[in-house]
């Protein structure tokens, strides 16, 4: 089966702390939005300290064109890409001219040809090397990006794959956008990248196997998660029927996904899901019937970092992969959700 090497990830140089942020947000929209103090609240008890974001505060607190924002998107972006792609090589023992394919995912920014391309050329890879980049999925890329890593290894038993992903969720900030779930957003997003890297079964090395995946859409949930594009950039759609549509159907989606595959949720010693928020690891926490345990690592990710969208689920990957935990044998569920709606998981074994 296909295996899990090593996980790195890397943040801007900007650590905001959510007092900043929610004086920030006080400063944009001060006499715009009706009862703006009682709403900032949200910043309060979204359980988040501190993030880390590509631009000084600053920055943000006037309006920035599309193009503005892309720019900085690029400029800022491939550093991020280029140190945690380095990290995850050097820990792994791992050369540039030895990966076969990358994989490249993104939903918080624009370039063509995609960041991928440019860091073949910024390194050493070879021109050889195939790319698959994957835009849109959100939250739920890196789960998905980890999946697809994992198919091509099972194609391609002789395969090192490079799984990268990259969000700068910050720069999708509108200050024109007066919405609450404009406010919830900005009490929640951050900016960062990670890096994965995924063998074949014909590979050397230790790491936990990647046993199976599932993907899971919802019909007719557009609107529940996911992007309007206006011209002033990025507007969030983020609907409040999320938690409850969580808590309907994630334990079906898990249970069938475990049956399939001669499991129980009893079979799992570990659950690394994407720290959306605090709602939504809530609402995960009631849906599995788990303890505050269960999902610490999810809890300490979105309390230092915020929603880094799909980066953050890598990273609780990495966090777990360097833990104790890890080398304890048996099943982990890798999980995490996206715009469609949609539902991301992935079956682990140590």
């Amino acid at each position: 089966m296909p295996r899990i090497l090593q996980a790195a990830h890397a943040f801007p140089i900007h650590h905001i702390s959510q007092q900043q942020a929610r004086n920030a947000v006080s400063t944009i929209f001060s006499g715009k939005i009706p009862d703006l103090e009682r709403l900032l609240a949200i910043f309060d008890n979204s359980r988040v300290a501190e993030r880390q974001m590509v631009m000084p505060l600053d920055w943000y607190l006037q309006p920035r064109s599309e193009e503005e924002r892309n720019r900085v998107f690029i400029e800022q972006g491939m550093g991020l890409l280029r140190e945690a792609t380095e990290k995850v090589l050097q820990a792994a023992g791992v050369t540039e001219s030895q990966i076969d394919h990358i994989i490249y995912v993104n939903s918080t920014g624009h370039a063509t040809p995609t960041l991928d391309a440019r860091l073949i050329n910024e390194l050493d890879f070879s021109a050889q090397t195939t790319r698959l980049p994957i835009w849109g999925l959100g939250c739920a890329g890196g789960a998905a990006g980890l999946s697809r890593a994992s198919d091509y290894c099972r194609a391609h038993p002789r395969a090192r794959v490079l799984l990268t992903a990259l969000e700068c969720c910050s720069l999708t900030l509108m200050t024109q956008d007066l919405s609450k779930k404009n406010l919830v957003g900005t009490s929640l997003f951050a900016d960062g990248a990670a890096a994965v890297l995924v063998v074949g079964e014909r590979v050397s090395g230790v790491g936990p196997e990647i046993v199976a995946n599932r993907s899971q859409l919802f019909p007719d949930s557009y609107q529940i998660m996911g992007w309007n594009f206006s011209n002033q950039g990025m507007e969030l759609i983020l609907s409040p029927r999320l938690p409850a549509l969580i808590r309907q159907e994630l334990p079906g989606i898990v249970d069938r996904f475990l049956t399939d595959n001669g499991l129980t949720k009893k079979d799992l010693l570990h659950y690394l899901t994407h720290p959306g928020g605090a709602k939504v690891i809530d609402v995960v926490r009631e849906a599995l019937d788990l303890q505050v345990e269960d999902l610490r690592i999810s809890e300490e990710l979105l309390n230092k970092h915020g929603n880094i969208s799909s980066v953050s689920v890598l990273i609780a990957l990495e966090n777990w992969l360097r833990s104790q935990s890890a080398i304890v044998p048996g099943y982990s569920l890798l999980s995490a959700f996206g715009p469609g709606f949609s539902a991301e998981l992935v079956l682990l074994k140590v």
